[in-house]
């Protein structure tokens, strides 16, 4: 069904270009050094999905094989070369494709099933002022930051080379990028607005009891306005009472991306509308202040201790940055087509959502607590006020009929998907990625190879993983896909599991009256063995995608090979197995930060899991969703049982 709509969604985008770059994708002159992402060798994708159908699909494994062949014989080598052409004409042959693919082509709600949330340590404010005063603070240094952007004087971030000697550049375009985009809805696929910042980025957008404010952040004489001026224009706005007349047009922004463009349209149709919603899709950012909390029914406590502000526990908080708590609470006091979202919450919560098609976490998530850890540095001070400051310009509307029904429809839609969001996190610190590393293993190849014991143990058998990684070693590189369901995984996970009451695999089980007895038959030595060829498996997995060698990418090009000449899809795309090795029942990814925070997302399937992980110096922060409606899956249950997957491992290594 996926694949379907992704399918004919393609066949209405009318926007790609073969021969040139987009205009949202032109690379800085720091960037043109950097290499052009590479074409697989078709042949050792292959063999890699081959072995993607052998652990997730093992009953299709040979009918695959014939498919293989096939392929390898007739349309592959075709698909191939187009590719390798495209790869010659363009900055980056998978980007454009891949956006559309993963993002704009996916109808989905954009809350909790596409934008991540990440929520920070609370602050603590003596008074209402004083909050403004911060967030004023923090949007003067990013006003700072942007103007860094504007001059395209960004430093480069850099990582190891593959030698470990030498350090890499890495491609900046997603930083310059994430305050110039913004996604607009279509009914049958997304557009990306690239923004002009010679005529927007000039002003923020305030959102409080779900009515929208416009503050410039430029004076008439086209300087930035002072700290002391923008705390006087949020703090009027803080102090504007709830209007309970208020129609809360945020809230169709959280409603399926067809249903969203065809009420946008309906609100387009009269003049006032026309100018807010340009007004809000041209903003710098959306700041969110969020007048009350979630109550406590939002939480899932892993432990009674679990908690982060006063009776809210971890997640509460993170399905506060998700969502806001849907109609009833804040999910109309957000816009949530807009790349980057801050939040500050009455009790000092100070959290951000983000869009995702704008951007990957480690750019977004790395200036937000920049600037964090900048303003919670800075000393008090005394600006003087400017007189000319007008009051903050209150976005109107003229809703007719229709949108006023389009607008109850999406509170009911959001509010249903919101309660069956089920969120529980993790603070695991009973050891470090210090432990792991002293037993010569990546951190992050150890916490996928817990994840898959985790699977296994709830469901005894393992999925299609997803975990993103980031190709921005080439230029307009975004992220492929680490897959951590391997063939070597699962030997070793059905070893590991020999001794649990409900697993029987990996030992001979006999009855015995009506008491059944497991006759061991892995060692802890052998255990061992198939334990370290699951870390060589996936950690060769881990450094074929970031030197480009992922097969996600791949077979997404070449699917894309053929529907952009107007081609029949080969048949090895349409097969059974295709589909199950692109059901991402377990969807996880590793967010790394400075400091102690809580991230996640939703599970990408009705019956999946979303994981996403913190890898600290004290420990390990998991962010573990799944969806109430389907009775096989537990966020708290996939919690508990990682638990007991990461005590377990390291009592294996400690034999």
């Amino acid at each position: 069904m996926k694949n379907q709509l992704r399918n004919e969604a393609w066949r209405s985008y009318t926007n790609e270009r073969n021969d040139k770059v987009s205009r949202e994708h032109r690379c800085r002159k720091k960037d043109e050094a950097l290499p052009t992402l590479p074409v697989p060798c078709l042949e050792a994708t292959m063999q890699k999905y081959l072995a993607q159908v052998e652990a997730v699909a093992p009953n299709y494994l040979e009918k695959t094989r014939n498919l293989v062949k096939a392929f390898l014989t007739g349309p592959g080598p075709k698909l191939q070369q187009r590719l390798i052409e495209r790869s010659q004409k363009v900055t980056n042959w998978a980007t454009d494709w891949w956006i559309n693919d993963m993002y704009l082509s996916i109808p989905l709600e954009l809350p909790i099933n596409v934008n991540p949330g990440l929520v920070a340590r609370p602050k603590q404010f003596a008074s209402q002022r004083d909050a403004a005063v911060f967030l004023a603070r923090f949007l003067t240094e990013l006003l700072g930051y942007q103007e860094t952007l504007d001059k395209s004087q960004l430093e480069v971030e850099r990582i190891k080379s593959k030698d470990g000697k030498t350090m890499q550049p890495l491609c900046m375009a997603q930083h310059y990028q994430m305050f110039r985009l913004y996604r607009r809805p279509g009914c049958s696929v997304d557009e990306r607005i690239h923004l002009n910042r010679a005529s927007s980025g000039d002003h923020i957008i305030v959102a409080h009891h779900n009515q929208f404010y416009n503050v410039p952040v430029r004076a008439p004489d086209g300087e930035r306005i002072t700290e002391a001026d923008l705390t006087q224009q949020i703090f009027k706005i803080m102090e504007i009472p709830a209007d309970e007349k208020v129609v809360p047009v945020g809230i169709l922004t959280t409603a399926k991306r067809p249903v969203w463009a065809k009420a946008r349209e309906e609100l387009l149709k009269n003049e006032l509308n026309r100018r807010s919603i340009e007004l809000l899709e041209n903003c710098l950012c959306i700041v969110c202040i969020d007048d009350d909390v979630l109550p406590t029914t939002f939480n899932n406590p892993y432990r009674k201790e679990d908690c982060w502000l006063g009776n809210r526990d971890y997640a509460n908080v993170l399905h506060h940055a998700l969502h806001g708590g849907g109609s009833r609470y804040f999910a109309a006091n957000r816009w949530f087509d807009k790349t980057v979202h801050i939040i500050l919450g009455k009790d000092g919560l100070w959290a951000l959502m983000y869009e995702h098609s704008g951007g990957e976490a480690p750019a977004i998530f790395r200036i937000f607590e920049e600037l964090t850890e900048t303003v919670n540095a800075l000393p008090s001070s005394e600006n003087i006020l400017r007189s000319y400051l007008t009051e903050p310009e209150k976005l109107e509307w003229c809703l007719s009929e229709q949108s006023c029904k389009d607008i109850l429809e999406a509170m009911s839609s959001i509010d249903m998907l919101v309660e069956d969001l089920d969120l529980c996190i993790l603070w695991f610190n009973e050891y470090s990625k210090e432990f792991i590393k002293s037993c010569n293993i990546s951190p992050d190849v150890y916490i996928q190879l817990a994840l898959q014991l985790t699977y296994f143990r709830l469901h005894e058998h393992l999925v299609s993983t997803y975990e993103s990684a980031s190709v921005r070693r080439f230029a307009l590189g975004r992220v492929d896909v680490i897959r951590a369901a391997s063939p070597e995984a699962l030997a070793w996970v059905k070893a590991m599991c020999q001794g649990d009451p409900q697993a029987h695999v990996g030992g001979i089980v006999q009855e015995e009256g009506a008491k059944k007895v497991q006759f061991t038959i892995y060692s802890n030595q052998k255990i061992k063995e198939l334990f370290n060829k699951a870390v060589q498996r996936q950690t060769k997995e881990m450094l074929d995608n970031i030197i480009g060698q992922g097969i996600d990418n791949h077979l997404m090009g070449l699917r894309y090979a053929a529907l952009e000449n107007g081609e029949p899809i080969p048949e090895i795309f349409n097969d059974e197995a295709f589909k199950i090795i692109q059901h991402f029942a377990l969807s996880t990814s590793q967010i790394t930060t400075k400091n102690d925070v809580i991230a996640g997302y939703g599970p990408v399937v009705p019956d999946g899991y979303g994981c996403g992980y913190n890898v600290r110096k004290n420990g390990f922060i998991f962010s573990c969703s799944a969806f109430h409606s389907d009775e096989n899956t537990s966020a708290k249950k996939f919690a508990q049982t990682l638990e007991k997957s990461l005590q377990d491992m390291a009592l294996m290594l400690s034999k």
